[in-house]
């Protein structure tokens, strides 16, 4: 009996010590957590589209907003918050100094029927804008399908076209 004891243990102890050794030798040859491909990347925090500025300007500082027409036709603008329109003749500009924010200003073609701008036609307004040092540059073109209408230059600096 002692004998088949002895044997038992000694098989036990040979299967613990195989079973000890094939997991080593799996564990040496299993390449680190770090060369894995990542299964699900971290997603960006940038989403394409409208609710993104083009541009940001210091809120704290002096803003200044320059509008230029490069359009066939005679353009208006006026502040969203009940100042008198202004004329913007075809290839002039005017600086706007001194901007307190918020700030939304519309530029729009006066007529109705938008044909100088080519309203029949499908053209609109595209504004191209730039900010540098606070100065803001905006220069209205036509373009196919354009629709900008508004310049939005919210309270912490952002600047967004509508």
């Amino acid at each position: 009996m002692q004998q088949i004891w002895r044997k038992g243990l000694w098989f036990t102890g040979g299967v613990v010590s195989l079973i000890v050794s094939l997991t080593g030798a799996a564990l040496a040859q299993t390449p680190p957590a770090s060369t894995y491909p990542q299964q699900n990347p971290p997603a960006s925090t940038y989403q394409p589209g409208f609710w993104q500025p083009i541009a940001r300007v210091d809120p704290h500082g002096p803003i200044s907003v320059t509008l230029v027409n490069q359009t066939q036709a005679p353009l208006k603008y006026n502040f969203l918050d009940g100042r008198g329109e202004q004329n913007l003749p075809v290839g002039g500009s005017i600086q706007i100094k001194q901007i307190s924010l918020p700030a939304n200003i519309a530029i729009y073609e006066p007529s109705s029927s938008s044909q100088a701008i080519g309203g029949k036609n499908g053209s609109g307004l595209k504004f191209e804008t730039s900010a540098t040092n606070n100065a803001i540059n905006v220069t209205v073109v036509s373009a196919p399908n354009g629709d900008a209408h508004v310049l939005d230059i919210n309270k912490t600096g952002a600047i967004y076209v509508y």
